[in-house]
Parts: C-alpha cells; structure tokens; sequence
C-alpha cells in the first residue's frame, strides 16, 4: 500500500477528529503530522517533507495564508489544500499555487480527490533515479542540497538532515542532473542551486540551508557566481509573473 506522508494543520479539536478518521477510511498509508498553528508548521518545514499539507486558513499565531506564503519560498511543488468554510480567500491560493479548497464541513469524496492528487503527484515528482546495490533508489530533485564525492563514494546530502551514501562517481552522477538547478562547482561537489543561502566569494563556497557548506573551485568562481545570479533572477521574475 502506498505511503503517504500528510502535514495538518487546524487548531480546532473537532475538525481534527473529523478529518483523521476521513483519512483512516483512504486506500493509502497516510502518516500524519499535525500542527494547531502555521508558525510550528513553518518552522520544522523543509522540502518534500510531507506529501500533501491541509491548511487551515483562520488559525492564531501565523494563519494559513502566511503560513503557504512561507512554505511556497522552502517549497513550490507541495500540493496544499486549503481548509475553510468559504472561497473567500480563492485569489491567496492562486497566488500562492494552492492546488484544492477543502470547505467545511468535510466529506469523504473531496478527501479522496485530494489524495489521489497527492499520489500522483508523488508518482510523477522530477527524480533521480539509479541503482544502488541490489536495489532501485528513487529520490526528488528537491530533496538533494549537495551531492559531495568521498574516496570512492558518493554522499547525496538529503532535506531533513538525511545522508545518503551510494558507489558512483560526481561525473556519473552529474549527466542525470537537470542544469541547472544543480550546477557542479568543485572537483568533489556538485550543489543544488534552490537550497543556497548565501554564495560567500572570500571563502570560495556556497552557505547551504540546513548547514552546510560546498566548495567553489577558484578558477571557475565568476563562471559559477554569474549561473547562480542568473538562475536566482530566472526564480525572482517566476514569482512576479
């Protein structure tokens, strides 16, 4: 049965109750995290962390407007659904590419649909795929910050603090790489432009989100700096459009 990971949050008791047994009754493994407010929400978010997120919109603390406006900037592929009792708010979710309104009270057909969305979404998310062992491993694109080669192995460093360690070489890897967002920037590191901070030229590296941080070879500094200002202005003008 398929897993699904699913992020809630609504801070009222009985909605939850509601909605939790809905779930139970899918033809998914959902496992479920659930926040009463969007600041909790925000704060422990990083990308491909769930699968699907239901999103109150009136909630104390950070409402769920902000709270989608914060996630979108960690995370623009989510699907988010929105919960309310109204499409009062239908311009905040195209702006911030909501995908569902779930209204008020809920009902086991709309559940269903949000579901299935998630799934083939998840089925159909921009990955990498390699062999690894005896067995196929499949991860998103946006779930790698930085692939950093050691001795004879690789490690892709994951969303989440995730490590991953495989037997392949950097030039193997890079040619399975959309570039960008990945750009390879030293002889052992190739970085994923969406998870920098901060591109530090004294010290020759990129600051990641998460922690972290990945070389920059010197002679390719100006090359890299222009790619990276490039693709952070390509990222600014698909927002304002």
């Amino acid at each position: 049965m398929e897993i699904l990971n699913v992020g809630i949050c609504e801070d009222d008791k009985i909605e939850q109750k509601v909605l939790l047994k809905l779930l139970e009754k899918s033809d998914y493994n959902i496992k479920i995290e659930l926040f009463e407010n969007g600041n909790d929400m925000v704060s422990s978010y990083y990308p491909c962390k769930y699968d699907l997120i239901l999103m109150d919109i009136y909630m104390p603390v950070m409402n769920g407007i902000e709270a989608v406006s914060k996630i979108r900037e960690k995370d623009k592929h989510v699907p988010i659904a929105f919960i309310t009792t109204s499409l009062d708010h239908a311009m905040d979710g195209y702006i911030h590419h909501v995908n569902r309104y779930l209204t008020k009270p809920f009902n086991e057909p709309d559940i269903k649909e949000v579901l299935s969305l998630a799934a083939y979404e998840k089925k159909n998310l921009p990955s990498l795929r390699i062999r690894s062992g005896y067995s196929d491993l499949e991860i998103p694109y946006m779930q790698i910050r930085y692939i950093e080669q050691r001795g004879h192995s690789m490690i892709l460093h994951l969303t989440g603090g995730r490590d991953e360690e495989i037997n392949y070489k950097l030039s193997d890897i890079e040619s399975l790489l959309p570039l960008p967002p990945f750009i390879k920037c030293h002889k052992s590191y190739i970085v994923n432009l969406i998870h920098v901070n901060f591109l530090n030229k004294d010290l020759l590296l990129f600051e990641m989100s998460e922690g972290g941080s990945v070389y920059i070879r010197r002679n390719s500094l100006k090359e890299i700096e222009d790619s990276y200002k490039k693709y952070m202005f390509e990222c600014t003008r698909n927002i304002s459009e």
